[in-house]
This record gives C-alpha cells, structure tokens and sequence, in this order.
C-alpha cells in the first residue's frame, strides 16, 4: 500500500475510538467528517487553481474557504486545514492532549480536550467562536457532534435515556444552552450523523430500535423522525435538503438504500445495490454509492466506483474510481477524497451540472495517480552481466505496487524471449512503490516453457503489462531498450555465458546440449543453488562427424568471441572448428591444422598455461612424455611447435583442462589413474606444473571428464563428469579455488529429455 493508504488505515482506527464521531454525506466507516465547501472551485476550473492535498492525509472535513485533513507523524496524529485559494495549509492548534474534528457544514473546527473541554475556531478569521465545557449541561455531559457554531452534547435526562443539548455563544457572549425538543424520554447515545447548515440529523437507540431524527438548530425541535433496522451504529446516512437515505444491513448479497423525502408529502423509495457497498450521499435529485477503500483493495469489484442513481428513473453514472471518505457542503454538494483515471487522487466536489446530473471536479490533488503509472526504473543501458553475476534486479517504481505484472525480455537479434510474472506484493518491499524482478541473465531455450539458456551479448527490450489488482483503471503498458554485454565462457561456443556440451552418438551426428545454472533461487538464503545445473534437451548440429576419433573443446584459440574445437581423424591430421556463437550453427566450417598427430592418445585443451592470456593445448603420446603446443591466436596456424614438458603420463587414462582451479600462476591440469584416483597439476605459468597433488579416489565410474568452466558463475571453474557406460548421466563438480580440495561434493546435473536410440561414444 502507498504511504497515504496505511496512513488512512491507521487514522480510522485510532480517530475512531478517540472521538467515537461518525460520518455523514456520502459516508464511509472512516473517521468525523464535516460539511464540503460550498463555494468551493467549479468544473472550470484550471489545473493551476487545484490545491495540495497532503500525500499522506485523510479528510476530516471541509468549509467553504479550505478542507481539515489528519496525518500521521511517527505516532503523532496531526490536524492540518487547507485553504483553496492558495493551498497554504495550517495546524489550527499544535498536536496536544485533544483531539482536533471538523464540525458540519462551516469553516469550523473543533478541539476536543481529554478532559471534555470544547474550543470550537472559526477558520475563516483564526477565532474561537465558543469555548466551553460540556459539564454546564450536566455533570456526566459529553460531546456528540457539532454543526456550524453550534457544540451538541448529551447527558442524562432522568429518565433512562439521554438529553441533547446546543451549546453555542449567546448575544451576551456568554454560553447559550438550549435542551432539544421531540425525543423520546428513552432515547440512548444519540449522535450528530449528518448536517445540512440549519438541520441536524441524529441517530440514537431506543427500547423500540434504532431511530434517526432530524433537529431544527433554529428551534432546537425534532421535525422528522424514522426507524433504522439491525443494530450497527455506524449504518451509513446521509441528509439533504429534500432527502434523507440510509442503508439497511446486507441480505443475500443485496443491500437495500432506503431513501424518504422530507416534507408534509413523504414518499419512500428502497433501491437495491450490491452488498459491498457501505456509503452514500444525496445529491440533488440523485443517490450516490460506492464501497469505500477500493483504492487499498487488492481484488476488482465494480463497487469501488462512486456511482450516482436517479431518484425520478433508474438512470446511473459512474463518476469517480474509487473513494476513501467524504463530507456533505452546505449547499448540497459533496467533497469526495478519492480518484479518477483522467485526474489522480485527491479530492472531488460533486455537484449537479448544468443539465441536474451530478459531476465530479477536482479541488485539491494528492500527487499519486489513481490508475497505475511508471515513475522510473533503474535498468541501464548498457548491463554487464559480468560484473553484476549474472544477475541483474530490475526495479520499476510504480505509482503503486498492488499488481499482477507480466515482464517480457527480448534479445531483438535473436528473437529469443523470456517472459515472467510478477507480484510485487509476495516480495517484502518497504517502498510500496516498487515492483522487482530478479533476473537471472537468462531467455526461454528454443522457445520451450520451463527451459532456460543464457542470455547472449546484443540488443534487447524489456516490456511490463501491469495490471491493477483492484481493476481500478486501465493496464499500464511501457517499454524501453538496453544492451548485454558479457564475456564468453569457457565451453560456451552459443556465446550466451553458460557451457555448453557437444555429443556424438553411434550415427556419426554431432549434438549441442546447452547447459544453465539452474535459475531459482534458495527460498531460505536466497542465493543461486550453486550445486545444481540444468542441461537441455540436444540441438543437431552437424553429421558425418564418425570421421573423427578425437574431438577436444579448445578455448579460444583462433581469436573469435567464443570457444573453438579440434578434431582429429582416424588419418592423424587434425582440425579447427572456429566457434561461431551461434547455437543452431556454433561451428564454422572446418579448417586443416596439421598431420601426424595420431602419435597421441590423449588431447585436451582450453587452459592458458603459459599465462599469455591464450589457450593452449597439450599431448600425451604412446611412449607417456607430455608435450605443450602454445596458443598463438592463428586461425590458420593456432599453435607453436610442440615443447616436451613432461613424462611418465602413460599412468593416466584421463587428463583434463581445468583452467586454473587454485588461483596460481595459469591454468592447471587434473589426471586419472588406472586405479580411478584423480591428481591435481597445479600450472607455473611457464607450461609446466608444480608436483602432483592427490585430491579424490573412486573416479573410475565416469567415462569422461569435462573442464567445463564456471558452470555455476560462482567465479571459479568447475569439473563436468559423465558417467561410464549410463545414458546421460553426469555430475557438477564445483570449484572451491582451494589446492588442497580443488572440489565440492558432487551436484546434480538436471537433464531435459532421454534418447535411449541415440547411444553416444563421445563428448566434449
């Protein structure tokens, strides 16, 4: 909820039981209200002559020349009276041990000490018109009300019920009380429900039932009186100078307006409206409802909406959004606080137009928009995901955050989208204006719900369709642009951040499998789940790849964004597969390298272990030396002549790449055994690796061993690791940056799809 909605909530309960005061006009059950200005702007009026109306305030009533409104600060409740003519607000007394009402139908305000004592000022000349305590009219005395000058207490009468009294200045400029005339002797807890500026309208209790009356303040006697059925106080009433309305409690889902003409000639209309409903007013010749608080509401109703009804048809009109609490003028006209579409919230004078149809018109504005708008957003144009982790959190600022939002991210090259939805309100949020969204670099994978792969580098859009929980006003739409940058990974040949695993089945055909981070995040920590990586379904890239015997991930070693592949066929020439960064075709068409490699029986690639910043590629042959053929950026001739840098590697079944897993000088190099025991080579930086280091055993079920590169973007590079002889099975070993336990415990690979016709013999 926006600041001035919490703030209302919080003075309706705590004004409540501070004054027990109710509402009139077209009431809610919200605090005191009092009457509207009667010569307040018109429907001309410009924008420039609309007052301030404070964010964080609540109407407590009006006048003809300014508005009382009530606001929170910290826990002190603060009284402020505006006036139209140049918005200029003003504390009528600094917040003490009162309370601070309006009274009806005037200018007036009334302060209402804790000891019972009564000030009332007029507003118009900042002079107290009666100060008083209500005791003159009985010991046990207390305020009720007030209309124009005029105090009205109660106070027993003797006779089991209650007295009303009018306290007001006397031409002596003493205080004048006068005892209403015209209640019964048992009438209990009468209070001023209404006004218009020579009639007041009391409701009160009897042995009979709840009753209203209407008193003369000229004479001080009751002109008209009814029934009111069930037992709720606070039924909502209204007054004019033609009508009185009330609403009868709801049955069935329908709750019944009851509206009596005053006058020798009295004639009653009960008109149905939907049970929600909990004001009304009088207008002319026109009832008007609505249910209060739609602006708070976090479910649609047409309700919400201030609706006016004929008395002489069954013709209605909408005329504003939602409503909060009102007060009744003293020429019959309404001062509304809510809001419309077209104006934003604030408050409103309704009044009969030219044609006797009641309109709504702005007198004083909020600032905050009824219809839900974008103030701002915070995503850049250009977004290094990079830097940020891979994440970003796009924060929009709403007028108000009480939406169902649908976010649309769009790379404009690919066509590859993402779409989510959004609700601000299961986020905990201290700004009620903020709608976030994690995004986790991320786009739908080939179109397919659920499946996700990493963003590329390029243009994007973002889209927001924000709809307001509360239906009030249309859905906001708006969209903007920015740019992705980030870097390659390792085994990333798609170009989108995340590695990627190339497949060879039986056939010869070359498959790509995408892999991503898996994207949710721990609801306890809320941090990535690191452990966990999502691998998709398999994208055909290439056939007639059976040619080959060796096809090793290389890094990139030809100087394109992206990672390269060597393949070496069953001739011993080998081969460069420039990386393209495109998933449908990540390889470029083959180029010739060189011959006699088939002298190795193992190749791997992609670590820079010279520390020049290139990728480099090292050998074992049959007799176990170890040879380093350097990275020199060549798409024709992508390595120097080899250089012997080791023996006794024949031991090994499986050396892998890593990259550099313990932060020394280069990358490094992991080797199987024969026995499965895993053997860390920490790279120099020169080619050549400090002594092995023994860090895990048991590593013979896994047939290949992948340096896959971050995987988790944790920062550190990461060991992908099939299992021998199962149909995609594999493990995500996370890197730790520790030499001496280079690996966590062993995470899930999530696999989309299972192809038990495609058996494969290779990956890389």
């Amino acid at each position: 909820m926006s600041p001035a909605r919490t703030s209302r909530h919080r003075l309706a309960a705590a004004v409540t039981v501070a004054l027990a005061v109710t509402v009139g006009g077209l009431t809610a059950a919200v605090p005191a209200t009092a009457a509207t200005a009667a010569t307040a702007p018109s429907a001309t009026a410009s924008a420039s002559a609309v007052a301030p109306f404070p964010k964080d305030g609540d109407l407590a009533g009006a006048g003809a020349t300014g508005f009382l409104t009530w606001a929170w600060s910290g826990s002190t409740l603060h009284a402020s009276w505006t006036r139209y003519a140049d918005g200029t607000p003003k504390e009528p007394w600094p917040p003490g041990a009162y309370t601070v009402q309006a009274s009806r139908a005037s200018d007036v305000v009334v302060r209402v000490g804790y000891d019972g004592f009564l000030t009332l000022r007029d507003m118009t000349t900042d002079q107290d018109v009666l100060s008083v305590t209500p005791r003159i009219a009985g010991s046990d005395a207390t305020y009720i009300g007030a209309v124009g000058r005029t105090a009205f207490v109660k106070a027993s009468n003797g006779q089991g019920g209650h007295a009303v009294h009018l306290l007001s200045r006397g031409d002596d400029g003493g205080t004048a009380d006068v005892l209403v005339t015209g209640l019964p002797a048992d009438a209990k807890d009468p209070v001023v429900r209404a006004a218009t500026p020579d009639t007041a309208l009391l409701t009160y209790v009897t042995a009979a039932g709840r009753r209203w009356a209407t008193v003369d303040l000229a004479t001080a006697k009751v002109t008209e009186t009814g029934a009111l059925a069930g037992n709720d106080q606070q039924t909502p009433i209204a007054l004019s100078g033609t009508h009185v309305a009330w609403l009868e409690p709801a049955v069935g889902g329908t709750r019944t307006a009851v509206v009596t003409q005053r006058g020798p000639s009295t004639t009653t209309q009960r008109i149905a409206l939907p049970g929600a409903i909990d004001s009304l007013g009088l207008v002319g010749n026109w009832l008007t409802y609505a249910q209060s608080g739609g602006y708070d509401e976090r479910n649609p109703s047409p309700t919400y909406a201030v609706t006016a009804r004929s008395l002489t048809s069954t013709t209605t009109r909408k005329l504003m959004d939602d409503m909060a609490s009102s007060a009744v003028a003293p020429d019959g006209a309404l001062l509304v606080q809510g809001g419309t579409s077209a104006k934003g919230e604030g408050l409103y004078r309704i009044a009969p137009g030219a044609d006797g149809v009641p309109v709504a018109t702005q007198v004083a504005s909020s600032g905050l928009s009824t219809k839900v708008t974008l103030l701002g957003h915070n995503i850049p144009p250009v977004l290094d995901l990079d830097k940020t982790g891979g994440r970003f959190t796009m924060v929009w600022q709403l007028s108000r955050n009480e939406v169902e939002m649908t976010v649309r991210i769009r790379n404009t090259r690919t066509g590859e989208a993402l779409s989510d939805g959004v609700y601000p309100l299961n986020v905990y949020e201290p700004d009620p204006h903020r709608a976030p969204y994690t995004w986790n670099g991320q786009l739908t994978w080939n179109g397919t719900a659920d499946l996700w792969t990493g963003a590329q580098s390029g243009p994007y859009t973002w889209e927001i369709a924000a709809k307001p929980m509360n239906g009030i006003g249309p859905e906001l739409k708006a969209s903007g642009s920015f740019t992705v940058t980030r870097k390659p990974g390792a085994h990333d040949y798609d170009a989108d951040g995340s590695p990627d695993i190339l497949e060879r089945d039986t056939a010869g055909r070359l498959w790509i499998d995408d892999t991503f981070p898996y994207p949710e995040l721990d609801p306890l920590t809320q941090e990535p789940y690191f452990d966990r990586l999502d691998q998709n379904p398999r994208l055909l890239v290439g056939s007639g790849w059976q040619i080959y015997d060796r096809i090793e991930a290389a890094g990139n070693v030809a100087g394109s964004a992206v990672s390269d592949v060597v393949a070496r066929d069953k001739s011993g020439v080998l081969w460069l597969y420039q990386g393209t960064g495109i998933s449908k075709a990540p390889l470029a068409t083959r180029v010739r390298i060189g011959s006699g490699w088939n002298t190795y029986n193992q190749l791997t690639g992609g670590s820079d272990l010279t520390g020049d910043g290139r990728a480099d590629l090292v050998a074992t042959d049959k007799a176990g030396d170890l040879w380093l053929y350097k990275g020199t950026g060549s798409l024709t001739t992508p390595y120097a002549g080899r250089k012997k840098i080791g023996g006794g590697w024949g031991i090994y079944n499986r050396i892998t790449a890593t990259g550099n897993l313990a932060g020394a000088a280069a990358g490094d190099l992991v080797a199987r055994d024969k026995d499965g025991v895993l053997w860390l080579y920490l790279g120099k930086g020169d080619g050549t690796f400090a002594p092995r280091v023994k860090i895990g055993s048991g590593w013979g079920a896994y047939g290949h061993l992948l340096g896959i590169g971050d995987a988790n973007r944790d920062g550190r590079p990461d060991l992908y690791a099939s299992v021998r002889n199962a149909d995609r099975e594999a493990f995500l070993y996370q890197g730790t940056g520790s030499w001496e336990r280079p690996f966590r415990a062993r995470g899930q690979v999530g696999w989309y799809g299972w192809y038990p016709d495609s058996p494969y013999n290779l990956l890389s």
